[in-house]
């Protein structure tokens, strides 16, 4: 099992992004916000680990981040957890589209990113 990921603290990384993900384009889904945010929050880690981006202690590692194959690791991620059909699962895209942005402003405003 992964480490997580330094100085994140997940509840309060998906209730920021819950309420400050676009939900015009999955408005669907906002009822379970929370939950789906909370999901992508650990999903988005676990990706993070898988691809080297965090090592086993949950600080920076050495590997590369590709945005294509995390949204593909997300969608996995929603699906297992939240299984749906073809038309939801198209809303989860949108919802994964509008999460990645806002994770990352989660990080940066809490000083766990740098660009």
């Amino acid at each position: 099992m992964s480490a997580g990921m330094l100085g994140l603290d997940a509840p309060q990384c998906a209730a920021y992004c819950a309420a400050r993900l676009d939900w015009k384009r999955c408005r669907e889904l906002k009822p379970r916000a929370e939950a789906l945010c909370a999901a992508l929050v650990d999903a988005q880690v676990r990706y993070l680990h898988a691809c080297g981006a965090l090592d086993e202690t949950g600080d920076t590692g050495e590997g590369e981040y590709d945005e294509d194959e995390a949204v593909e690791y997300l969608l996995d991620a929603l699906l297992r957890d939240f299984p749906a059909d073809d038309g939801r699962a198209g809303l989860y895209c949108a919802l994964i589209d509008a999460f990645l942005p806002v994770f990352d402003d989660y990080l940066l405003a809490n000083g766990l990113l740098s660009i």
